[in-house]
């Protein structure tokens, strides 16, 4: 029930989304520099971007560390029973963050423009801010349950798991409860390559 619903409110949201867009003139349509012009956020490692993405708020730091080490355990049994087994539908290209609504909040309209995420085929990750690269981790994914579960490498950031809903060009995240996501709902977008800031 919680999957229909949360799908259910991210394709609301990504019709709100799109009829809320501006006309906007390119030379080339299908290019993926194609973006709604982001608000003026610079990305730093305290800034509210980053904390929206890694679903921060609701964790304090002394508790990082004893959810890294269980996360470890986890991350370490799944592989053993995965074998690593890498998907394409994941690891192809990157996916660039859309939409997060985590419980009352919900990003604005190209908020989260040029924050982006890319999984690798060695089960692990990158990600940043247009052509900046702001961290990295290791990832495990099941494409049977669905369960991604993703440890950042800094000691400063908090483990998450998500139930990934994977299509053609976008990837549904809903968090699970066990790293304190489950206020977390998230649309991103299949890109080719990292974004390009417009002007």
């Amino acid at each position: 029930m919680k999957n229909i619903l949360s799908l259910i409110l991210l394709i609301s949201i990504t019709v709100f989304a799109s009829s809320c867009k501006q006309d906007k003139s390119t030379s080339n349509a299908s290019t993926s520099t194609e973006r709604i012009k982001p608000e003026t956020t610079v990305i730093t490692k305290d800034n509210s971007l980053l904390d929206i993405v890694k679903n921060m708020g609701k964790v304090k730091a002394s508790q990082v560390p004893d959810m890294k080490r269980e996360a470890k355990v986890i991350i370490d049994h799944r592989y053993k029973q995965t074998e690593k087994k890498a998907y394409i539908i994941l690891d192809k290209d990157l996916w660039e963050y859309e939409f997060i609504f985590t419980g009352k909040t919900m990003t604005k309209p190209g908020q989260l423009a040029g924050m982006w995420i890319d999984f690798n085929e060695d089960q692990t990750y990158s990600y940043g801010y247009y052509d900046q690269d702001y961290g990295a981790g290791i990832y495990t994914f099941d494409l049977d349950s669905g369960l991604l579960l993703l440890i950042d490498n800094s000691d400063e950031i908090k483990p998450q798991e998500f139930e990934a809903k994977l299509f053609d060009k976008s990837l549904i995240m809903d968090g699970n409860e066990i790293y304190k996501d489950n206020n977390y709902n998230g649309k991103l977008r299949r890109v080719e390559t990292k974004p390009v800031k417009i002007g």
